[in-house]
This record gives C-alpha cells, sequence and structure tokens, in this order.
C-alpha cells in the first residue's frame, strides 16, 4: 500500500518529492523495491527529502543528512564526513590480550563482552602493533568502523 501511494506520487514527474518515514511497515523485499526507485529518481535528478529512523537506510542511500533534534537543526552533513570525523574504531579481541590492552593509554570503553574484550580506539595502527607483538593474529580479532547511528546518538545525546 506505502508503495502504491509513493508509485502514485510520482505520476505527475515532480523534481522534488517529500518523503515521512517512507518504508515505515514495509516488508524487506518492497522496502527493497522502494529502494531501487529512489535510486532511479536521483540518477534522474530527482531531490528527495525523507525522514527515517532506519538509519542503515540513511546511511546508504542519502546524500546529505540533516539531524534535528528538539526542533531545532544540530547537523548538516554528508555520512561519509560524518562516520570519518574521528575515525574512531570499535575493537572485539580475545579476553588472553586483556592485560596488555588494559596498559594502553590509547584504549576508551574497555569492557567484557561474551568471553571477548571490547574497546575503542581513535589511534587503531598502534593498538594493532601492540597485539601484533603479543602474538594476536588477525583472524583474531574483529574490527569495526564507527556506524552513522553512533554518530547520530552522540550528537543528540544531552
Amino acid at each position: 500500500k506505502r508503495l502504491f501511494s509513493f508509485v502514485l506520487s510520482l505520476i505527475g514527474r515532480p523534481k522534488i518529492l517529500f518523503l515521512d518515514e517512507p518504508t515505515a511497515a514495509m516488508d524487506t523485499s518492497t522496502r527493497q523495491h522502494f529502494w531501487e526507485i529512489v535510486n532511479q529518481l536521483k540518477k534522474n535528478g530527482v531531490t528527495i527529502v525523507y525522514s527515517s529512523h532506519y538509519i542503515e537506510e540513511v546511511e546508504h542511500t542519502a546524500d546529505r543528512i540533516l539531524v534535528l533534534h528538539k526542533g531545532e537543526l544540530i547537523r548538516d552533513t554528508t555520512p561519509y564526513a560524518m562516520r570519518g570525523e574521528e575515525q574512531e574504531k570499535h575493537f572485539t579481541v580475545p579476553l588472553t590480550y586483556q592485560e596488555v590492552i588494559s596498559t594502553l593509554d590509547q584504549v576508551q570503553e574497555l569492557e567484557i563482552k561474551q568471553n571477548a574484550l571490547s574497546f575503542t580506539t581513535k589511534e587503531a595502527s598502534q593498538v594493532w602493533k601492540v597485539l601484533q607483538d603479543q602474538g594476536c593474529m588477525i583472524e583474531e580479532i574483529e574490527v569495526r568502523n564507527r556506524t552513522l547511528l553512533d554518530s547520530i546518538f552522540e550528537t543528540t545525546q544531552d
């Protein structure tokens, strides 16, 4: 039903579309089809303004992000710029490295999660070097970039 309403709004070939939570209540395949249409519209030069609580969709489809908090515009950026602002990495390593990791000044938010050590750092290369020196294999660690959701959450925290 939402996809049908969206398609109806395209009949007049608008140059700009305003969409409020366009994928709410859509199943996975309908949502995917919706974003294929949106991407084609973007390629054709249509400006699309939408609000969404589905951060992953915003991260993959938006060219520009405006963050509103308590009715005020507090950010105007791009997904790429927002993710890369601090280059913070989230590490997960085996507990066997707890002693060495706990001595590093470059490590923040150190905690034990499900038999593993989780932490963040802005000095990923230095931390990786220390882990290598301790015999850590690349297969033993998980490293992920800061997500857009992380950035937005930090921006809107009071």
